[in-house]
């Protein structure tokens, strides 16, 4: 197996490079679409082994096409993403090919970061089997910036020896919710359901399986729609759950579910929360007993009268506008999302592929953590498809104060209009 080399990049981030040891970097491209003797791909969080060894096994790939060319891999820690790609974008280090989160695609893709892709996507046998809907999402204007590399859901998770013990099943409906969540704490004497107020995936998931929507775009407007019957209802709901210290531990208030629910489930102090695939690493690192990870087992989201959907999470790869090589960097975009890379990453990372047709595959079905996500994969939505959504969520957090407001004993009626105002000025702006 080929070796890899780490060192630190002089840059604003704490940026890592994967330098590849015989991918012959250093050549320079012709510019004229001939394949360069290296190509930088930048991937956002850790570097981790097993995903280096990924990118190891993908650049054989490629090396089969292309045996002078190489991979060189970049790994981007996620706090300084931003401050990463505003400087690549201000003429600073830049990749070829780029992670995207795909609820920022539409941000970079409208400040001019991101390569038009259009056509080589639709000349892509494979494209007709992406999840369209997440195809869709990677687009901007009318045109496409990145192709669905994997996807990620968060599901309910619960103790499975509790509920057992008290005679229930995992809940599927907002009822179902509260019931289990009082019986754990009446038998056990902890919180039933972490309900955490920084989790706009969470609440998202509340409006949507209530039949209600954050915002819906008509003509060039966007149009908030959280003071609607349906969404007002689940936000009231959901406040209602974090409220109540009984049903969800008070250090949930202001925090994310990574902060306010995760440690305390690993360590048997939860009887149910939200979260994604990727949790059960998280859990190992924080367990005190290993045994307790044992009895958490996953259920779809519930919503108020059936399961709820899901934002559809995950990444894009894209081509990143500066880059000399756009015609090399799109083929070797499609190799990574194509079918075989795409799942062996979605597999590899704890995530699962852009491919409906392949969440039938026994390694996602008879997992039992990963059953219930790749079921989840049949029902998801999408945030607001506009680069206004990063500053309305990001920036702004307008669904997460909402929550903490009402929470806190703010006047539903009162906090939903300041922040559906807000909501929709923000989506509103033009964008430059």
């Amino acid at each position: 197996m080929k070796k890899f080399a780490f060192a630190k990049v002089a840059a604003t981030s704490s940026l890592l490079l994967l330098a590849s040891a015989c991918g012959g970097g250093g050549g320079e491209s012709t510019g004229d679409g001939e394949v360069p003797a290296e190509l930088t791909v930048w991937i956002m969080g850790d570097s981790q082994p097993n995903i280096v060894e990924y990118f190891d096994e993908a650049e054989g790939a490629w090396q089969e096409s292309y045996p002078d060319s190489g991979i060189n891999v970049e790994f981007i820690a996620w706090p300084d993403v931003q401050t990463t790609l505003t400087n690549a974008l201000a003429g600073g280090d830049s990749p070829d090919v780029i992670e995207i989160g795909n609820d920022q695609g539409a941000n970079w893709a409208s400040q001019g970061a991101l390569v038009d892709i259009t056509e080589a996507v639709d000349g892509w046998d494979e494209a007709a089997d992406l999840d369209q809907n997440a195809l869709e999402f990677a687009a901007y204007d009318g045109a496409t910036y990145g192709i669905p590399w994997y996807s990620g859901v968060r599901t309910l998770y619960y103790r499975s020896d509790w509920l057992r013990d008290l005679g229930v099943e995992a809940p599927t409906t907002w009822d179902e919710l509260t019931d289990v969540a009082e019986k754990i704490n009446k038998e056990h004497d902890v919180p039933g359901f972490c309900a955490p107020t920084d989790f706009t995936n969470g609440i998202a998931s509340f409006i949507w399986g209530n039949g209600g929507e954050i915002a819906v775009q008509n003509g060039d407007q966007w149009e908030a729609k959280l003071t609607d019957p349906a969404a007002k209802e689940a936000i009231e709901f959901y406040a209602g759950l974090s409220a109540d210290d009984t049903v969800s531990p008070s250090s949930a208030l202001g925090a994310n579910e990574n902060d306010g629910c995760l440690n305390d489930m690993a360590n048997g102090n939860l009887g149910m929360y939200i979260d994604g695939s990727w949790a059960r690493g998280a859990w190992e690192g924080v367990a005190e007993d290993p045994a307790v990870l044992d009895n958490i087992d996953t259920t779809v989201l519930p919503g108020a009268d059936g399961p709820a959907p899901a934002f559809a999470g995950g990444s894009n790869l894209s081509v990143w506008s500066t880059t000399e090589n756009p015609e090399a960097a799109t083929e070797l975009l499609q190799l990574l999302a194509g079918k075989e890379w795409g799942d062996k990453f979605a597999e590899t990372a704890g995530f699962f592929p852009a491919y409906p047709e392949l969440l039938t595959q026994d390694k996602y079905t008879s997992d039992p953590l990963k059953k219930a996500g790749a079921e989840q994969m049949q029902s998801t939505q999408f945030f607001p498809a506009t680069p206004n959504w990063n500053s309305a969520d990001q920036d702004q957090k307008i669904l997460p104060k909402v929550v903490l407001e009402i929470a806190q004993g703010g006047d539903v009626d009162d906090v939903l209009a300041k922040y559906n105002e807000q909501l929709q000025e923000t989506l509103n702006k033009p964008v430059e």
